[in-house]
């Protein structure tokens, strides 16, 4: 990701909460730093975000026509049962967040570091998501059916009983998370990298006997 240069002065909450929510319910920040507000339960048309820095921001259980973040850190976001269609996220960093359960529809991302983030429940069905690094993510029943991966490592993650049925996965990294009760085609394998112990669990999970 680019250096971020922060053009514009912080925004007042009261504005953009006046000019987005009561009016338009557009919100487009472009060079800004944001932080500590509260949008939850609300509808949303459009949200643009570009060469900024959010922290402490909440859209808990709203809905999102349409959102677009680049270039971007976002730091203590809550999207936590939150309903996003047509997500395009690209070259940004999003840490110490929350995605329980929010449902990505026709979501494209790529080019993240997602990291610290509780993602329990989340949803990315038939989501696009290209050289993305998940690390010490919280990702249990997690769901990536239909989804297409390339490139994409799970850092210190909990997978436990995500779904990956039918997606399409090229050169996926799941060695260093926990994998119990993951969901995988079967000619997905010879597509990601797990050690030996998950090998070995993976085997068995399909009903191979393994004896000494």
């Amino acid at each position: 990701m680019k250096n971020i240069k922060i053009r514009n002065p912080i925004l007042n909450k009261t504005e953009l909460i006046e000019s987005t929510v009561k009016k338009s319910n557009i919100i487009n920040l472009n060079k800004v730093i944001l932080n500590e507000i509260i949008l939850d339960n609300e509808i949303f048309e459009e949200i643009k975000i570009n060469e900024s820095i959010l922290k402490n921001i909440s859209f808990q259980s709203s809905k999102i026509e349409e959102i677009k973040i680049t270039d971007s850190f976002i730091n203590q976001i809550n999207f936590a049962g939150t309903i996003l269609n047509q997500t395009y996220i690209e070259r940004s960093v999003i840490e110490n967040s929350r995605f329980q359960g929010t449902q990505f529809m026709d979501c494209v991302m790529h080019d993240l570091v997602i990291k610290k983030t509780k993602c329990t429940g989340l949803s990315l069905r038939y989501s696009i998501i290209k050289n993305v690094i998940f690390i010490s993510c919280d990702l249990e029943n997690a769901d990536f059916l239909d989804a297409n991966l390339k490139n994409v490592a799970f850092i210190s993650c909990n997978l436990k009983n995500s779904q990956f049925s039918q997606a399409k996965l090229k050169n996926i990294d799941f060695k260093k998370s926990e994998i119990v009760g993951i969901s995988l085609e079967k000619d997905s394998f010879k597509n990601i990298t797990v050690n030996t112990g998950q090998a070995i669990y993976l085997a068995s999970a399909m009903g191979l006997n393994i004896e000494d």
